[in-house]
């Protein structure tokens, strides 16, 4: 359903002759959504708004609860959660965020902040990702603080993203389990994977001389693919990685309450 400015300005273009292929044009929606509009009235138009609105309604308490846990969740984790939550919810995304956007005035939820966002860089398909750690605080259903851990990697030419999650810090053990799972999302493995010098990999380094755990050292070997180090939060060498860690801190756990490592997982790669 689109907005009342949109309906009025069809109606507008109607009454100074413009044509409908012309209208959807000027407003930038499809041919579709303006011949739906175009001989619609008032009344209909806002009998339509009131039995949005009354759907909406049914999942009101559960959207409010959302924005108690944290106000300043996104609307779009919103919707996962209740696409999650309610797996036959039939709702056009539109009529969501216009719904959303009046709920959270009504309640004086509103975001207080804006996105930020990056340049892009380039680097050639299929040769680079980048892999680092992350963790989160996240509330059970009994408001018990749980710290998670996790691991993404991040394909540096189409960005596609991977993160697996450990109710405990990662080992060489883990990492290497989470790089397997990556490599069978993703289809495969890059020709190189950028890292810290985190201790789950580097025994130490000294004057560029790198000594690698054991184990790590015989899985890349054994694997095939060649390992590029940087300093620990190097914006400049993975930033694409560090992206991706605030993004998912932001985009899939800000607000989400822990049910288990389990349903995480599950809940992750579904998203």
């Amino acid at each position: 359903m689109i907005g009342i400015e949109q309906y009025q300005k069809i109606q507008e273009y109607k009454a100074l002759g413009l044509a409908q292929t012309k209208t959807a044009k000027a407003l930038g929606i499809t041919y579709t959504s303006v011949s739906k509009y175009w001989n619609m009235s008032q009344e209909d138009y806002s009998r339509e708004v009131e039995q949005e609105k009354h759907h909406m309604d049914n999942y009101r308490q559960y959207i409010l609860e959302q924005l108690k846990i944290c106000p300043q969740i996104r609307d779009t984790n919103i919707y996962l959660k209740l696409i999650e939550a309610f797996p036959d919810l039939q709702v056009k995304r539109a009529t969501f965020y216009r719904y959303m956007k009046a709920l959270r005035e009504q309640y004086g939820y509103q975001h207080t902040s804006k996105r930020k966002i990056s340049p892009r860089e380039v680097s050639p398909p299929g040769y680079e990702a980048q892999a680092d750690f992350g963790q989160y605080k996240l509330k059970d259903m009994y408001g018990r603080i749980v710290r998670v851990y996790f691991f993404c990697m991040v394909l540096s030419y189409s960005r596609m993203k991977f993160v697996y999650f450990s109710p405990d810090p990662f080992t060489t053990k883990t990492a290497i389990k989470a790089h397997n799972y990556a490599f069978q999302y993703f289809g495969g493995r890059p020709q190189t994977i950028l890292y810290d010098l985190d201790r789950v990999y580097v025994v130490s380094e000294n004057l560029g001389n790198i000594i690698f755990v054991s184990a790590f050292e015989e899985y890349v070997k054994r694997i095939g693919y060649s390992v590029s180090l940087c300093r620990p939060r190097d914006p400049q060498s993975k930033g694409k990685v560090e992206e991706v860690i605030g993004y998912v801190k932001q985009s899939f756990l800000e607000g989400r309450v822990y049910t288990g490592i389990d349903s995480l997982n599950s809940a992750a790669l579904a998203w």
